[in-house]
């Protein structure tokens, strides 16, 4: 990484994240010098935001909302399979009968199980949290929390700790809000941190692999934070990724997984070539800029995503209630 960031870009940093104000539910803030003003709403994760000095404000959609429109089918698609699998398997397993109300019944288990599914990314994530609010010096949070009292917490927070000592990590902001006034969007930064002597932006992610649907979000937050202040500040962004699974689950997951590839190979009377299981990793940082030339094709994409999900709200309806708002095609079409 090159092109260090000045001391004074890394106050002004520390400023905003200080000028923001928290009443109940609701954090307010400025940006662009005053000229705009938010509310965040914490339970309902919205944002809102004015530009006519706080008479009226406007809903506005998240970055994260318009990457939500693309196509994540075929892991969505491999996880059912596993979790309709393996509530049949079971019930096979303890001698139960297969009637059609079982059959129904396994086929709506990845709702069921999305909705009381552990996550103990979150877990780790909220440790690391408290971590970072703890080293800004924020109020509430002069004494650490515990570490969750499970084996893949301990081993979460030590590579995380790890990876601050190795990269020399310095938090500078954290759930700083940002906001476009051209391509009008906000998000939130999960931190913000001079990592290897530079600043960088830093987003979290609980979950069983690092998607590419991150490149989109960060560059989005960075070009947001460049708009406002005129000039590019960050000399990259970091993916940090916690394991939503215990090791017991990953590979249970994986195994399964490799069984039904195998049952569908054999079905389709096709080869199935064995793969190792990948070994399992509670904790990964990854920096998506080694390439200078990402960020701006990162943008790029997260804009296509924008344009795809404001023509899906626009165009409602089908066959003969097709239509399309005249606000909202004014705004497709410029």
């Amino acid at each position: 990484m090159t092109n260090a960031t000045s001391t004074r870009g890394i106050d002004a940093l520390m400023e905003k994240n200080v000028a923001e104000t928290l009443r109940g539910d609701v954090t307010t803030g400025t940006l662009y010098k005053g000229k705009v003003l938010w509310k965040f709403y914490e339970k309902s994760h919205q944002y809102w935001a004015s530009l006519d000095g706080g008479k009226t404000y406007k809903r506005k959609t998240g970055a994260s909302t318009y990457i939500g429109i693309k196509d994540k089918s075929k892991p969505l698609g491999i996880w059912q399979q596993q979790v309709t699998a393996d509530f049949l398997l079971a019930k096979i397993e303890a001698g139960v009968k297969i009637d059609i109300d079982l059959a129904l019944e396994a086929c709506v288990q990845n709702d069921i199980q999305r909705e009381g599914a552990a996550d103990i990314g979150k877990e780790i994530h909220a440790w690391c949290e408290a971590y970072i609010r703890n080293q800004l010096k924020q109020k509430g949070f002069e004494k650490l929390p515990a570490i969750p009292d499970f084996p893949e917490a301990v081993t979460g927070v030590n590579a995380f700790m790890a990876w601050l000592e190795a990269h020399k990590v310095k938090f500078i902001t954290t759930e700083r809000k940002v906001y476009s006034r051209k391509h009008d969007f906000m998000g939130m930064l999960d931190f913000e941190a001079e990592i290897d002597g530079e600043v960088c932006l830093g987003d979290f992610k609980s979950s069983t692999g690092l998607y590419n649907s991150v490149r989109m979000q960060t560059a989005a937050y960075a070009e947001a934070d460049m708009e406002e202040r005129g000039k590019r500040l960050y000399a990259g962004r970091w993916a940090v990724r916690l394991s939503k699974l215990t090791e017991a689950e990953y590979h249970k997951k994986e195994e399964r997984k490799q069984e039904m590839k195998r049952a569908i190979a054999r079905i389709q009377g096709k080869d199935f070539k064995e793969y190792p299981i990948k070994p399992y990793r509670v904790f990964e940082a990854v920096f998506l800029d080694d390439d200078r030339r990402a960020m701006k094709h990162d943008f790029g994409a997260f804009l296509l995503c924008k344009g795809l999900t404001e023509w899906d709200r626009a165009t409602n309806g089908w066959g003969e209630n097709w239509s399309i708002d005249q606000a909202d095609y004014t705004k497709l079409t410029g």
